[in-house]
């Protein structure tokens, strides 16, 4: 910049006009500096361009991030759902208006709500121990955020007893805990369910560490990875009071969601299920099968 300076300078010892300047520029004030002013003017004009030209780098930095993330968790392939082999529970997927798919509409909105008061996107659906519904509340819950036009991811992390697929009628070559072992991309296991429009990251069978899996620092890599495409991120969880795993997945959830199957849990199992939950965490509770 000194070389162009003392250009500059020179051209206007030997009156010729300096041809960077613009007539906004030569009508400017000179605040009694004569010349020196066009001097000070052409600084600021060169700190200015460096710094719109760092502005750009840094802008086309973060696009080729955000499509290196884009590509790394866009789902590896579409399944079209038979609703002929679905499981029976799965009410909110036969388009039809009862009251159970109106209940799960109502949960939906109740949801999304409570996300506009507070930051909810993990969502943890538990339960104190099988055979409660579980399950069907986390799949029939995502087909009705998916009709609100919600973005929804359902994370099968029931790696016990993973079932998500075996509810849906689909299969796959590739789960989370496949993904996860081979250091692959986490789109390479999720799928998009349609016509529902909400996708699905499966566990294809029972893993044999899942305490291992879910504290592993990919395990949260990948889920933060997924974070900027959904709206909700639901995790279907292994019971409440049967592993420890749960609570692990506790900490890396915003809020709880608890199913609790009627007539089947105990008000002293609710409790013990509940107690190492903060009361914020509770999201609230839903009753099952209720006659």
């Amino acid at each position: 910049m000194g070389k162009v300076y003392e250009a500059l300078k020179k051209a206007e010892v030997e009156g010729h006009p300096a041809v960077w300047s613009s007539v906004a520029v030569e009508e400017a004030p000179t605040n009694g500096r004569g010349n020196g002013g066009h001097k000070g003017d052409f600084i600021d004009y060169s700190l200015n361009a460096l710094d719109a030209v760092e502005i750009e780098e840094r802008n086309r930095e973060i696009a080729a991030r955000q499509a290196a993330r884009k590509s790394q968790v866009k789902p590896s392939r579409e399944v079209t759902v038979d609703p002929s082999r679905i499981a029976l529970s799965l009410t909110a997927f036969q388009n039809l208006i009862t009251d159970a798919s109106e209940e799960y509409n109502r949960l939906a909105v109740t949801l999304i709500t409570a996300s506009g008061e507070r930051p909810i996107k993990r969502v943890l659906i538990a339960s104190a121990q099988h055979g409660e519904g579980r399950t069907s509340i986390a799949l029939n819950l995502s087909c009705a955020l998916a009709r609100a036009q919600r973005r929804v991811l359902v994370v099968d992390a029931d790696l016990h007893r993973p079932s998500l697929l075996r509810f849906l009628g689909v299969s796959t070559d590739v789960g989370l805990s496949d993904a996860l072992r081979r250091g692959l991309s986490a789109g390479s296991a999720v799928l998009r369910v349609q016509p529902f429009g909400f996708d699905l990251l499966p566990t294809r069978e029972q893993v044999k560490n899942p305490a291992e899996l879910l504290s592993s620092l990919s395990f949260g890599e990948m889920v933060s990875l997924f974070e900027p495409d959904y709206d909700f991120i639901l995790f279907d969880s292994p019971p409440l009071l049967k592993v420890a795993d749960s609570s692990l997945l506790v900490r890396q959830t915003d809020a709880t969601v608890l199913v609790i199957r009627s007539g089947k849990t105990s008000s002293g199992q609710i409790g013990r299920a509940v107690a190492p939950l903060s009361q914020d965490k509770i999201l609230g509770v839903v009753l099952n099968r209720a006659a």
